[in-house]
């Protein structure tokens, strides 16, 4: 089993890169808190805005599976700085491991001033039936080839 409290994995994404799969997402008003900056809670928005795109695009590209679901198994999480509002933030994601029927996603989220978090996300490839099942090979073989 995968110990997320291990985030060494994350070191890549001390910066950004271009080359990552991303998203852009405005960080609205409704997301601050009463010391005026990102609540905590609003950072995992911001990952589940990039998985899911992620995911569309996959379902798209590789035309996987309508009954292969994609749940999170296990979420860690590292905050580095407050994002300020108003902001747009930037959430990039990456492979950092690949197992029979999980993988797991590195992310960063960052602002115009840098790095905000670092965090992880363990997803469990599920069939019908909600029971785990192996990654197809052609998401394996997406996952391997950006493997960070």
């Amino acid at each position: 089993m995968y110990n997320l409290g291990r985030m060494t994995e994350l070191a890549p994404f001390q910066t950004q890169d271009p080359a990552r799969f991303a998203v852009q997402s405005a960080v609205r008003y409704e997301d601050l808190d009463p010391n005026r900056h990102v609540n905590h809670a609003k950072y995992l928005t911001y990952l589940e805005e990039c998985r899911l795109a992620l995911r569309r695009f996959l379902n798209r590209e590789l035309k996987l599976p309508e009954t292969l679901g994609w749940a999170v198994g296990a979420l860690s999480i590292q905050y580095r700085r407050a994002i300020l509002y108003p902001a747009t933030v930037r959430t990039e994601t990456a492979p950092i491991q690949i197992g029979r029927t999980s993988f797991t996603l590195g992310y960063g989220i960052y602002d115009d001033q840098g790095l905000n978090a670092l965090a992880l996300t363990r997803s469990v490839c599920l069939n019908e039936e909600g029971r785990p099942t192996p990654l197809p090979d052609a998401l394996r073989d997406w996952l391997l080839s950006r493997q960070t």
